[in-house]
């Protein structure tokens, strides 16, 4: 992992705490796609992009909460 790589990584990691604590930020990424999840969190102004989001679901990091 690059210095950029581990940088997205940092802030996607940030991100889903952030998240975490926010109602309305969870209620707001229920169901969205990846590209609408990383638009969000670039207005909440964490930075990384649909590949380090992918990378995070694909290996467990992130993952969907049944319902």
């Amino acid at each position: 992992m690059d210095i950029g790589e581990a940088e997205e990584q940092d802030q996607l990691e940030r991100f889903l705490a952030h998240a975490a604590i926010s109602e309305r930020l969870r209620t707001r990424l229920s169901g969205l796609d990846a590209y609408q999840v990383v638009a969000i969190a670039d207005a909440e102004g964490f930075r990384f992009g649909v590949t380090t989001l992918h990378r995070a679901v694909c290996t467990g990091y992130v993952m969907r909460r049944p319902r």
